[in-house]
């Protein structure tokens, strides 16, 4: 079977549709990020003024970054990731009852459900509560699970395959009423939803700059109250003493930079993804038959569609997009190394077979219509000769039988 024909035509670049993955980080954030690097260099420690200099860069991207959730500055900290974020809210149970309990779900990013695992084996008691055929938690079940021994609540905000949103102020109210502390991933969330962290119940939320175009490798935490958390690491006072260690002072510009950006045409952003994830999922719908869309199509983030194209490989649609430099993943990132269908998906009520045959697209501000709809037209060629082949080795095999 030949590899589809390159439709790199309508522009000078790959086709990237893989941006719940990782985005493009903007010229205004290359442009900061690369003034600290050479003339505005320095260590925020130092009491000299080059130090000096770096700290005020520091105070601005941390007010940019609180600007963009509707919190104040003194509440966000910088790591290095949304994983060690949410590994060092998780790990801060370890100071709490006898028997401490998490209550969190099945389809948490692998940076929260590898976590619990961990935490699990040095005697915490994490409860994974299950998830309807739309991917949306139950807030009776949820209730339920918080025992008066419950130490916190993790709920994933938006879920990064499927673009699903949970109810996190209902979340937020129930842990509030009960006493608990409530986390939620923001990684997803964070520079495509509005979020406004004063007005929520939301007791630490984590969040990664490369998800709205800013650099990889520097994320950071927002803390209602830093008391309650722990440090990973020990060493300096960086960061409050949460985060010890020379600050990654590019990168955090960088993010600063990157959520003053999105901070200013958020609206903007969030109508023209949704724009192009409606134009994609709605000429998909039309172009390929027997599609169906994973997840609730009516709580999703803009610009997410995850797609079940039945009697299709999966593994194989994504292979020969890749060959005509159109991006796209079936998983995480970070667990896409894995030679295994998607746990969201399977803990959603998907099969395997139908696991495997579902791939997410996700867009950014980098994309446009003229990548959309070719990509489209070109899905359904691909997935027209699958079927074709698919059909005639089962008729092969059905001979040999």
């Amino acid at each position: 079977m030949k590899p589809p024909v390159n439709i790199r035509t309508t522009a000078s670049r790959e086709i990237y549709l893989d941006n719940n993955a990782t985005t493009r980080p903007l010229p205004e954030v290359r442009k900061a990020m690369m003034e600290v690097l050479s003339t505005d260099f320095g260590n925020p420690s130092s009491a000299h003024y080059a130090g000096e200099r770096i700290r005020e860069r520091l105070d601005t991207a941390r007010h940019c970054v609180a600007s963009l959730m509707g919190t104040d500055s003194s509440n966000i900290y910088f790591t290095s990731s949304g994983t060690e974020s949410n590994n060092t809210v998780l790990a801060s149970v370890l100071r709490g009852t006898h028997r401490p309990r998490i209550i969190t779900t099945q389809i948490e990013h692998s940076s929260i459900s590898k976590m619990c695992e961990h935490l699990e084996n040095l005697g915490v008691e994490v409860i994974y509560l299950p998830v309807n055929r739309l991917g949306q938690i139950s807030l009776d079940e949820m209730e339920r699970a918080i025992t008066p021994n419950a130490s916190l609540v993790s709920v994933q905000w938006v879920n990064n395959e499927t673009g699903v949103i949970q109810p996190v102020k209902e979340v937020g109210d129930i842990c509030r009423h009960r006493g608990v502390p409530f986390h939620t991933d923001g990684a997803q969330a964070v520079g495509k939803m509005d979020v406004d962290l004063m007005a929520m119940p939301i007791d630490f939320l984590t969040f990664t700059g490369h998800k709205f175009h800013g650099p990889q490798g520097v994320g950071g935490l927002y803390a209602q109250d830093r008391k309650w958390i722990q440090p990973l690491l020990f060493g300096g006072s960086q960061e409050s003493g949460l985060r010890p260690g020379t600050e990654n002072v590019s990168g955090i510009v960088g993010i600063g930079k990157a959520a003053e950006v999105r901070f200013k045409r958020i609206i903007r952003i969030q109508q023209k993804l949704l724009e192009l994830r409606n134009r994609f999922e709605k000429l998909i719908l039309e172009l390929v038959p027997e599609v169906e869309v994973n997840g609730c199509q009516a709580n999703r983030i803009c610009n997410t569609t995850n797609l079940h194209f039945k009697h299709i490989d999966g593994r194989a649609l994504v292979a020969q997009l890749d060959q005509i430099d159109v991006r796209c993943s079936q998983t995480s990132a970070c667990t896409n190394a894995r030679p295994e269908p998607s746990y969201v998906l399977r803990a959603m009520g998907l099969t395997e077979d139908e696991a495997y045959s579902s791939v997410r697209f996700s867009f950014s501000e980098d994309n446009t219509v003229r990548e959309v709809d070719p990509v489209a037209h070109q899905i359904a060629e691909i997935c027209n000769r699958l079927r074709v082949f698919h059909q005639n080795i089962s008729q092969i095999a059905s001979m040999r039988g």
